[in-house]
């Protein structure tokens, strides 16, 4: 049920950002092309990034002063957040009928998992977490630092929801990227339980099986070719965008431990700031980090179900008395295997790894550290620079 209703949210999601532009047929359980809903569902995702940068941009008065290239950080996040707006609408109008069958696809897989009943709990939830969870505190945090920072004279509702409107449609497009690689990762370990199976019947004597050990083999390459086809098919028209979706990511990763110093260093200084915004901060860095990870975490897992069919069917390989077309079968099976691992390679420009984790956790604290060591010499010079103008006037005496 957990399943079904995450999906449901997320596509609900994509259809008000105007990333779903098909007609659901209910009768058929698929999504069928119409054409009028093509160019409204263009113009609403244009929509959202024109709104973005009509209103996106920080007001001038606010709570606590702005720190330094706060202005710049924000307006090159507003840029990606448009820039992929832009490129999911011009991808969603070249590759249409690819969309609308990754779509269909999706649904299809996802309720024959909740029809088998196989999918463990804490599936459920990563995947709950992960297209409903994760999107809901994101967009209510930026409402909330918003409202937080701005003069209660200059609170606007509008304008605080609209903020970071735009993050929308970015969000919802990479959930789809990552409920299409979810479907695939659980299929991948069926594939690696049935192979187990086999094995096990494969070394029991006498066993009485409706199909030959070769034939069920036969079986499982077919399924495999048919889920790494369905991955190889998946990355060309989703890895750039993700790839822009991971540089947000990481400025806002960067962003937010560069505020969060900033407001420690305020205090220290013994400024006024709110502390609430200790509080959103840290939970702001929490959410962007668990986004990072379980995105990252997801594309490792098909990697590492790939590498364990590998190590499954060289051990059938291992099992004596099977006939010429079992072995023939496992060494097909394996020439596949060594020329499609399954390796989430986005854009051509690096695969989705741990390594690229602790890369980002590397560039994110050499940029916080740059920046902080900006933040205090400006801070430094501001000071003394005050402290010069005060002590250079003259001492007036009133009579």
């Amino acid at each position: 049920m957990l399943l079904l209703f995450s999906l449901y949210f997320n596509l609900l999601l994509s259809y008000a950002a105007g990333l779903v532009p098909f007609r659901y047929n209910f009768r058929k359980r698929r999504f069928d092309t119409c054409k009028p809903f093509v160019p409204v569902a263009t113009v609403l995702l244009l929509l959202f990034a024109a709104v973005q940068y009509r209103l996106g941009r920080l007001p001038e008065r606010m709570k606590i002063p702005k720190v330094g290239m706060q202005d710049i950080i924000h307006a090159v996040e507003n840029l990606v957040l448009n820039g992929n707006c832009v490129l999911i609408a011009v991808q969603q109008l070249l590759f249409l009928e690819t969309y609308r069958q990754l779509l269909t696809d999706l649904l299809a897989g996802v309720r024959a998992l909740a029809r088998r009943t196989t999918v463990a709990l804490g599936e459920q939830v990563q995947l709950l977490v992960q297209l409903v969870l994760l999107p809901c505190a994101t967009y209510t945090l930026h409402v909330s630092v918003y409202i937080t920072l701005i003069e209660w004279a200059e609170i606007s509702i509008v304008q605080a929801v609209l903020f970071m409107v735009s993050l929308i449609p970015n969000i919802a497009h990479v959930n789809n990227f990552y409920a299409l690689l979810f479907v695939q990762r659980l299929t991948l370990g069926e594939i690696n339980d049935m192979l187990a199976d086999l094995w096990t019947i494969c070394i029991r004597p006498g066993a009485n099986e409706l199909l030959p050990p070769s034939r069920r083999l036969q079986l499982h390459l077919q399924q495999y070719q048919q889920c790494a086809g369905s991955v190889q098919k998946i990355l060309p028209y989703y890895s750039l965008s993700v790839a822009l979706y991971l540089l947000i990511l990481f400025q806002e990763l960067m962003s937010k431990f560069f505020y969060q110093f900033t407001h420690f260093y305020t205090l220290s200084l013994g400024n006024p700031s709110p502390h609430i915004l200790e509080a959103m901060g840290t939970m702001m860095i929490l959410v962007y980090g668990m986004y990072t990870a379980q995105l990252i975490a997801e594309c490792y897992a098909i990697s590492e179900k790939s590498q364990k069919i590998k190590s499954t069917v060289h051990r059938l390989s291992l099992i004596p008395g099977q006939d010429r077309y079992f072995h023939a079968t496992i060494n097909t099976f394996l020439l596949s295997l060594n020329h499609s691992m399954l390796k989430i390679n986005i854009a051509g420009m690096f695969t989705m790894d741990f390594e690229l984790l602790t890369g980002m956790l590397a560039a994110i604290s050499n940029f916080v550290v740059l920046l902080m060591q900006f933040h205090i010499d400006y801070s430094k010079s501001k000071i003394s620079y005050w402290h010069g103008n005060n002590s250079s006037k003259p001492l007036t005496v009133r009579s």
